[in-house]
């Protein structure tokens, strides 16, 4: 009997709906529609108690294997609503995954693996990224962790936009999370609590990288010329960019920096028949 799997993403409030419905949604329903996925949308709080209330909606995230409408699966995979997935290419997440009891997800030490990305990247950031990075190094995972008020004994940290998850081993974990985690200016919402916990308790599964590429960071590393101003002028350019990375990656991540989430909106998603585009026009015409 072949098992139930669900792809989730939340999305509370109108602001977000539109953003999710205008933008995201066709790339996720593709992908789900091409490996079999339940798309389960959540537009509201889990938790009915004042206490949602009390954090950002983003700790609701803890909360989705209790769900009703995400019973009965046996993995469910969440993904923030702000990832354009590359559904021509991108396999099956949890084929992926495969058998393991862990939770999956991307290890930020094997997306900065070296100290040439990893400087390179924050230093570009910090001199021409117009204030989204406030720093002139980057924190490591243990400084990371230390900052949102957890202990620094854990050498590596995850970002939680994508996690393979089964119900019938991580329900009470993501409920302990939601009750004891606090949050502050350095916690990114839940997400150091919960990459800390991951860790702590041994339950990381790595996923391939391109299961969760940041654009931002993608930008700053390899497409540096558009921190430039005039370059962000130049929408042919960031089109041509960031559909390079699209192409490249499999789930691609825009962040709320500020600065390069909008660039979602110049994906070429006409590459589906790339012997119809003319390119000289569609670069002319985005200009």
């Amino acid at each position: 009997m072949a098992k139930r799997k669900a792809l989730t993403t939340m999305v509370i409030g109108s602001d977000y709906q539109s953003m999710w419905n205008g933008l995201y949604r066709k790339s996720v329903q593709a992908y789900a529609d091409r490996h079999g996925y339940d798309l389960v949308l959540i537009d509201d709080y889990i938790d009915p108690t004042p206490r949602a209330k009390e954090r950002t909606p983003h700790w609701q995230k803890c909360l989705i294997l209790e769900h009703p409408k995400l019973q009965d699966y046996d993995h469910v995979v969440w993904i923030d609503a702000d990832i354009f997935v590359n559904y021509h290419s991108a396999p099956c997440i949890v084929a992926h995954y495969g058998e393991s009891e862990g939770i999956g997800a991307v290890p930020f030490g094997s997306t900065q693996p070296t100290a040439e990305i990893l400087e390179n990247r924050w230093d570009r950031a910090f001199r021409f990224g117009s204030g989204i990075f406030k720093r002139d190094r980057g924190p490591t995972a243990r400084e990371r962790y230390a900052e949102a008020g957890l202990p620094d004994d854990q050498p590596d940290m995850v970002n939680t936009g994508v996690m393979v998850l089964r119900p019938d081993r991580h329900k009470a974990f993501l409920r302990d999370v939601y009750e004891t985690g606090t949050e502050n200016e350095y916690s990114a919402m839940e997400q150091m609590w919960l990459s800390y916990r991951i860790f702590q308790e041994g339950l990381l599964q790595p996923l391939d990288p391109r299961f969760n590429k940041i654009w931002s960071e993608e930008l700053v590393q390899n497409y540096p010329f558009l921190m430039n101003a005039a370059t962000r002028k130049q929408t042919p350019i960031i089109a041509l960019c960031v559909t390079a990375a699209w192409l490249n990656g499999y789930f691609l991540h825009f962040l709320a920096d500020g600065y390069s989430r909008g660039d979602v909106r110049y994906i070429m998603t006409m590459f589906d028949a790339p012997e119809q585009i003319n390119l000289e026009a569609l670069l002319k015409q985005r200009g």
